[in-house]
């Protein structure tokens, strides 16, 4: 996996150079010591007007200049020193001044850049990079990420009438870029993703945080982060749900992948599947649920937006009750449970929300699957309405539940279990 790109990296047909007029003068002396014009024009194929557009100080093809460097033998640290400009394209006065060669994109300023390209980011037809957002604060951040991590750098910013600042970056950004993977109109016709897997932990965290003050949502009604990602299929949706993965977006199967390295759990979930304009598309979601993913999510990474953090300790806070693991959110659930039954004589989703404090029917829902599976429970009655849609259905404890209660919960309520067995 590339985790810094060379000068010689760049696409050499397209990609031009400036050089500095001391190391300019330095390489055509040599070329003079080694031959002269004729002959070394003739040893690399190229007309004799490209060494007198470089001797006059004009910018010349990388692909000129890669030949100079494997002819004469020039030492690449020396020339990546004197590379005063990159631009693409032979009449293009608009790149990267002083590039900071070569590009090292494995710290939080690659993370940076690339994950705000994937995110509110997009690359044009051109090539180009174009980035919008409203936030101020984000804008400055990729601008200086920019900066620090390619150079001085050429860019544009404009004001949208809806109040979002655009910045424009010119091609041979994206042409820099594009080596890791990411596609000319990726958001339109391709479904590309950046590879984290071999980048530092400092990148992965940039790159996490900037994807997630682009594209994340803080959600205080059911407590969680969530990323939306759009994306073209052509199957139903029980196609999609037996196996998600082969469906989702790839950028976020990867930010699930890499946040598990972080010990953040997270997972995708189909969200909607409409059509627009005779295209069916599919909403996909990456969330993290549960206090302890969350307050890794804080500790560890965190949002640039003060506003984003501020409501994420908010929704920590608001967790009377720590998640658990799966056997100590059974034994959570299945206590409530008992407790709702021996007061009420069954349980049902509503009761457990109200006795539990969740405001997230989803959860309670999720609590009975779990406790329906793993036999501690049984439906007793299947509720339906007039037109025959399923209410909340009621269910009972099993043998099974009471003496998994008997054995894991305080001797206070263990009384009231032992008279039901």
């Amino acid at each position: 996996m590339i985790r810094r790109i060379e000068l010689f990296a760049l696409p050499l047909k397209s990609t031009y150079v400036l050089i500095s007029p001391e190391y300019r003068k330095f390489l055509y002396e040599t070329i003079i010591d080694n031959g002269g014009v004729q002959k070394i024009s003739k040893m690399v194929n190229l007309n004799k007007s490209y060494f007198l557009r470089f001797k006059n100080g004009h910018r010349c093809s990388l692909n000129f200049i890669f030949s100079l460097y494997n002819t004469l033998g020039i030492n690449l640290e020396e020339l990546n020193r004197n590379v005063i400009q990159i631009v693409s394209g032979s009449n293009n006065s608009v790149g990267i001044n002083y590039p900071k060669l070569p590009f090292n994109f494995n710290n939080k300023f690659g993370g940076t850049l690339l994950a705000a390209i994937m995110g509110d980011g997009s690359r044009s037809k051109l090539g180009s990079i174009i980035y919008n957002n409203h936030n101020q604060i984000l804008i400055n951040f990729l601008i200086a990420a920019c900066r620090n991590l390619l150079g001085a750098i050429h860019y544009k910013t404009y004001q949208k009438k809806d109040g979002t600042t655009q910045v424009f970056f010119p091609k041979i950004v994206g042409d820099v870029v594009g080596l890791f993977g990411i596609e000319k109109s990726y958001k339109t016709v391709s479904d590309c993703y950046v590879e984290l897997e071999n980048f530092s932990k400092e990148f992965k965290i940039a790159f996490i945080r900037q994807f997630f003050d682009d594209e994340g949502n803080v959600r205080e009604s059911d407590r969680r982060l969530q990323i939306k990602q759009t994306r073209v299929v052509n199957v139903d949706k029980a196609t999609i749900r037996s196996n998600i993965d082969s469906y989702a977006p790839k950028m976020l199967t990867e930010l699930r992948k890499t946040l598990q390295e972080f010990n953040i759990i997270s997972r995708i979930s189909l969200e909607t599947l409409r059509n627009v304009d005779d295209i069916k598309k599919a909403d996909f979601s990456l969330n993290i649920y549960g206090k302890e993913n969350l307050e890794k999510f804080k500790d560890l990474i965190g949002f640039k937006l003060k506003y984003k953090n501020e409501l994420l300790k908010e929704v920590i806070k608001s967790y009377k009750y720590p998640s658990a693991g799966r056997n100590e959110r059974l034994i959570y659930a299945l206590q409530y449970a008992a407790k709702i039954e021996l007061k009420y004589g069954y349980v049902d989703k509503l009761k457990l929300v109200k006795e539990t404090k969740r405001a997230l029917w989803r959860t309670c829902t999720y609590y009975l699957v779990d406790l329906k599976k793993s036999g501690f429970i049984d439906v007793i009655e299947k509720s339906r309405n007039d037109i025959g849609a399923p209410l909340a259905w009621k269910y009972k404890l099993t043998k099974k539940g009471w003496q998994f209660l008997k054995s894991n919960i305080d001797k206070i309520f263990l009384e009231k279990v032992k008279k039901v067995l």
